[in-house]
């Protein structure tokens, strides 16, 4: 592979060095000068948010738009409005994070712009065509959302065209101790204090934790007992 997956990971600050975590990386790398739609899948807390990014920067778009929405929070019909999201991406790319969050109405209109590259912007008659591409996240599981009639299958089909798992932070606990490091000498930088150290027996305790808020939860606790210890 051509790009160096260490210069990566120092570009879009991601740390460490599980093969879990390496193998997402390569994925994003070899799908990222295809146009094709990427579902990056995880639990909450893992990191999504960076894949996106790796995959525009290393794209034929590069230097055209990169437009991240939260489909929890945007109202109906924003998506493709008078200046909607498509519009201003156009030659870009889209990040459509919680994907799984979009109203059914909404998704028509998602499933419209990937088959066949135009949508009708809320108020207009005539179809408006765009060259965007789909890159999008979710921590749902899809197929669930599928069965119980929250999400369109033939989007997700359209969506899954190449999906990236990133793994949760007790699957790759040999970056655990690493993460703390880091997390540790950012709230030291920040608050003008010692970096805290770990005890060996400490270390043990982190990587046998569950984690269900993953790397969130870690950089939480380490700015907290950076504080108080």
């Amino acid at each position: 592979m051509s790009v160096d997956i260490q210069a990566v990971k120092q570009r879009f600050g991601i740390i460490g060095n599980s093969p879990l975590l390496t193998h997402a990386i390569k994925v994003a790398l070899q799908v990222a000068p295809t146009d094709m739609s990427v579902l990056i899948v995880g639990e909450s807390g893992v990191g999504k948010e960076s894949f996106p990014k790796i995959i525009h920067q290393n794209s034929i778009r590069k230097h055209g738009p990169y437009i991240a929405v939260n489909c929890g929070a945007i109202p109906e019909g924003t998506l493709n409005d008078r200046k909607g999201y498509f519009q201003e991406a156009n030659g870009g790319t889209i990040f459509l994070d919680e994907v799984g969050e979009l109203p059914l109405a909404t998704q028509a209109r998602l499933l419209r712009v990937l088959e066949t590259g135009e949508f009708i912007p809320v108020g207009a008659s005539t179809p408006v065509k765009t060259d965007v591409r789909i890159v999008a996240a979710t921590n749902v599981n899809m197929q669930e959302a599928v069965d119980r009639g929250r999400f369109r299958e033939d989007l997700l089909f359209r969506l899954n065209t190449v999906p990236i798992e990133l793994p949760p932070l007790r699957r790759r606990s040999e970056d655990i101790g690493l993460l703390f490091r880091y997390f540790a000498s950012q709230a030291a930088e920040k608050y003008h204090m010692p970096t805290l150290r770990l005890e060996p027996e400490a270390v043990h305790l982190l990587e046998h934790y569950y984690w269900p808020g993953n790397i969130r939860e870690l950089r939480n606790l380490a700015d907290r007992i950076s504080v108080l210890e």
